[in-house]
């Protein structure tokens, strides 16, 4: 029995000291790192070379004109650029994300003019409201009527409230009122003394 005690007590006391080993390391400060020499050094002087005298000019090679790049698509390929660009605002315009709307806003400077109208109505179909300042600037911007009354159109139509929306207070200090008044009304409901039924 003494043994068992004894053993416990010896456990005890070393399980306390590893404790506080382990508490006395974490808690010091990680070691110092050696200090370091800036050593400052001067620009060395420039030197100067000799002169070189008697070498033949390099013999210059013909040189052949270099081929004009052109990034000119076919018709098909241009056209297949803008369906791919229509079909991915298709998919931007159903999402829920930043990135998504993010990307609409990008192509609503598209060069193509169908990419941007498919743009104009990938955010009107995103529903975001966030939308609705650059919008009007593009709007503000833009040459083309039609396109500018596009862009307006679709911002108006964001600024509307949505189904959800209508009735209900669009602040929050207009909520706070309303819900005050609703509480009054109430307190003044049960407050009434209700007349008898003659």
């Amino acid at each position: 029995m003494r043994l068992k005690i004894v053993s416990l007590i010896l456990l005890a006391g070393l399980a306390g000291v590893t404790g506080i080993l382990l508490i006395k390391h974490q808690g010091a400060p990680p070691p110092a790192a050696a200090p370091i020499a800036i050593i400052e050094t001067k620009p060395a002087a420039p030197q100067t070379a000799p002169p070189i005298t008697n070498v033949p000019p390099p013999a210059t090679a013909p040189v052949a004109a270099a081929p004009v790049a052109t990034n000119a698509l076919t018709p098909e390929q241009r056209q297949a650029a803008i369906d791919a660009e229509t079909d991915r605002l298709q998919q931007w315009s159903m999402n829920d994300d930043p990135a998504s709307l993010s990307s609409i806003l990008a192509d609503l400077t598209n060069s193509e003019k169908e990419v941007r109208k498919a743009a104009i109505e990938a955010a009107e179909q995103f529903g975001s409201t966030n939308a609705i300042p650059v919008l009007k600037n593009l709007a503000a911007n833009d040459e083309d009527p039609e396109e500018k009354a596009a862009l307006l159109e679709a911002a108006n139509f964001l600024s509307l409230p949505s189904i959800f929306d209508v009735g209900q207070p669009a602040t929050p200090a207009e909520r706070e009122a309303h819900r005050q008044a609703q509480m009054q009304k109430h307190s003044q409901n049960q407050n009434s003394p209700v007349a008898p039924n003659n």
